[in-house]
């Protein structure tokens, strides 16, 4: 692999994480909502920006699937069987987060539904942190009462542990390494600035990426 790959790689991903952190942004929801008015916002921007993150992401997965590469190590089993395992548990962790919030409020499905039925379905829940619950305080239901930021997580894990590792793979595992930790860092930033107190509270309580090993 030539350092223009290297360069080429870094480009594409720091696009992507532009875009994504962008439409984010409370400044491109805003934008949009003085544009289309609050009802059409709410019913269809999540459920647009989950579109344009999957295809960005096919068209990205092609695109780097066509580049050179050469092979750094392969783990053959049984040791690849645990590579494997860690990469379905980190699915499994991204998943149970997503469970928590809802899969189809995470989607945008749930916020479509509203305005197709006539009503105002309400802005979604800020960046993807736990909802609030009935006692004001963030909830800490299933994987959220060991990592604040379940979902990164799971991508991390999974992009770190393939069993066969090539100089690519490497790159953009460590891509986005960095990519969980700043993004993990700016949810934060947005979670406090809506929640406050009960974020803060939770913060304290909840490891920020890696759960603590029991005593």
């Amino acid at each position: 692999m030539s350092g223009g790959t290297v360069g080429r790689i870094v480009r594409v991903c720091i696009a992507l994480a532009g875009i994504h952190s962008l439409l984010a942004s409370r400044q491109a929801k805003h934008l949009v909502r003085q544009i289309a008015g609050p009802r059409y916002r709410n019913g269809l921007y999540r459920l647009a920006y989950n579109a344009q993150s999957v295809l960005f992401l096919a068209w990205a997965a092609r695109w780097f699937s066509r580049l050179p590469d050469r092979e750094l190590y392969r783990a053959n089993p049984p040791w690849s069987w645990l590579f494997r395992v860690g990469q379905a548990a980190s699915l499994g962790v991204l998943l149970s987060g997503v469970r928590v919030i809802g899969p189809l409020d995470f989607a945008g499905v749930t916020q479509l539904k509203g305005l197709l039925a006539g009503h105002d379905p309400g802005p979604e829940p800020e960046a993807q942190g736990p909802p609030i619950s009935a006692d004001g305080e963030m909830a800490t239901d299933e994987v959220f009462h060991l990592t604040r930021h379940p979902s990164n997580l799971g991508v991390a894990g999974f992009f770190l542990l393939f069993p066969r590792m090539t100089a690519n793979r490497a790159v953009l595992a460590a891509l986005v390494a960095l990519y969980v930790v700043l993004g993990s860092l700016h949810e934060e930033h947005r979670l406090r600035a809506a929640y406050g107190v009960p974020f803060e509270e939770y913060r304290r309580k909840v490891p920020f990426l890696v759960p603590r090993l029991p005593k």
